[in-house]
């Protein structure tokens, strides 16, 4: 199974040229998907009450694949575009894998997500896939040793939690992970 790679990279945007960077955002975006290894890019904004940040988790399927991406002339122009829009330099994390499912950058509003949080999403994720994906195995692929079958759902759910569900649940539910309580 090949590896995933993510970049968070935060942006701050000035005042006034929120949509003039989202249309340069959509199309650097667009020239990314030529690029071999690109997987996407989720785009959150985060409101302060003195800075605009936009958080970006760009993901590739390898490091050496986002290297290339990097280093590439797009990306560069890309670079010099984006000066015209932020207020201060942009910070970086790269992180790999399943540490990415709930490890967002630390935000100035918020502390790092409780475990209780964590857990409760988790589960409501796994859940309806395990349910799914059993009943799923258990017709088409009952002519099958017990032990493949477990196999290869647990293969399939690991990588749809780790590239689809949980990136998104994680996007979606941010406003209430990272909530201080």
């Amino acid at each position: 199974m090949e590896n995933n790679f993510t970049v968070v990279v935060s942006h701050y945007v000035k005042k006034g040229k929120e949509e003039e960077f989202e249309q340069a955002l959509k199309q650097v975006v667009q020239k990314a998907k030529d690029y071999t290894g690109y997987k996407g890019i989720q785009i959150i904004q985060v409101n302060h009450t003195i800075e605009n940040e936009y958080m970006l988790l760009i993901r590739f399927d390898t490091e050496a694949n986002y290297q290339i991406w990097a280093a590439s002339p797009t990306r560069k122009e890309w670079s010099q575009t984006l000066k015209e829009y932020i207020i201060k330099e942009s910070k970086v994390q790269y992180q790999e894998g399943l540490e990415f499912w709930f490890s967002m950058p630390k935000m100035a509003t918020s502390a790092p997500p409780q475990k209780w949080k964590m857990a409760i999403l988790t589960w409501m994720a796994i859940y309806p896939l395990v349910l799914t994906l059993s009943t799923l195995a258990g017709i088409h692929l009952s002519f099958m040793h017990p032990f493949l079958r477990i196999f290869i759902v647990s293969v399939l759910l690991v990588s749809l939690m780790t590239w689809i569900v949980m990136p998104n649940v994680t996007k979606i539910f941010t406003f209430w992970i990272y909530r201080k309580n």
